[in-house]
């Protein structure tokens, strides 16, 4: 790649405004991701080494009612964490380090497409943080929009025991599975849970702890805005994985989420979204940005990727 073509790829990598990656952002598609997020507050020890369907004695719908009362109430316990992140943007394929800080997410660009950066990109992108040092208003902004899905999707977990019915669907070795589909008498009182009522799939749960393995849905119909005059979403996928990354403490280790349509509700989400995230480690609630910067400048890519890079 000559001089010019990789500047103008850095440039696009790491130039324009950022759409938040991390799981606040993905809103209404999160919600079903948190019906299953945390534990029951009783019964779980009775699964663990038994049949999950059999040891269960609570209905599908109650199981989730009682996970969705546990997700609220844990909200605000979330921690904040370091990690590696793997995403798709446009053609590329980016490589970053990601913290969150009290003052919003903060990233590292690595590599692009799977090659490192070289010193002038490198210097690019460590110019840019440099910015946000003296100037943190972008990430304030950006974490404006994370409080503000937030909220809205608090408000939407509430409504999902009555959106859909739930029902037991056997076991994937430790792992017990609940398929979900729209409940036909529920009436969406919003543009955002009239989305979510529209997907159907299933849930994979963690026995032992009763957590959140695995979430794959689909949208089974059309969804209209203003009798689509507004827009519409035509089709859609999304996938979820979870992984514990210290005790009783998970996190979102893959994202593919695609949609298809006209418009798109929630300013946060993009059309398609495709992130693996790894390498978690936990940091101070109130982590400062030039604390946040240091450790982003610790991180470094895996030593097997480094060695192709320079090869």
């Amino acid at each position: 790649m000559n001089r010019r073509g990789t500047e103008n790829s850095v440039c696009d990598a790491v130039g324009k405004p950022r759409k938040l990656g991390l799981l606040p952002a993905l809103a209404a598609l999160s919600v079903l991701l948190g019906m299953a997020g945390y534990a029951l507050s009783a019964g779980v020890d009775s699964v663990t080494g038994h049949d999950p369907v059999q040891a269960f004695t609570p209905t599908a719908g109650e199981l989730v009612r009682a996970v969705v009362a546990n997700e609220l109430s844990d909200r605000e316990k979330l921690r904040k964490w370091i990690c590696m992140v793997e995403k798709r943007e446009g053609t590329q394929t980016l490589t970053e380090a990601v913290v969150e800080t009290k003052n919003g997410p903060l990233f590292r660009l690595l590599a692009i497409d799977g090659t490192a950066l070289n010193s002038g990109q490198r210097q690019q992108d460590d110019a840019r943080i440099g910015k946000l040092m003296k100037d943190p208003r972008p990430l304030l902004k950006l974490k404006q929009a994370q409080d503000d899905d937030e909220l809205k999707l608090q408000k939407l977990l509430g409504l999902m025991p009555q959106a859909f019915v739930f029902d037991y669907d056997g076991a994937e070795g430790n792992l017990l599975r609940v398929k979900f589909r729209p409940n036909p008498g529920y009436v969406p009182p919003t543009y955002e849970a009239r989305v979510i009522h529209s997907l159907a799939g299933f849930i994979l749960i963690d026995s032992k702890q009763a957590r959140l393995a695995k979430i794959s849905g689909q949208l089974i119909k059309q969804v209209t805005f203003g009798f689509g005059l507004l827009g519409r979403i035509d089709s859609g996928t999304l996938e979820f994985e979870r992984v514990e990354v210290g005790p009783q403490q998970w996190k979102t280790a893959f994202i593919n989420i695609h949609l298809s349509g006209r418009a798109v509700i929630f300013k946060t989400i993009n059309k398609d979204q495709y992130e693996r995230r790894s390498e978690f480690s936990a940091v101070p609630g109130d982590l400062s940005l030039s604390d946040a910067r240091d450790l982003l400048f610790t991180r470094t890519l895996p030593l097997a990727q480094t060695a192709e890079t320079n090869n």
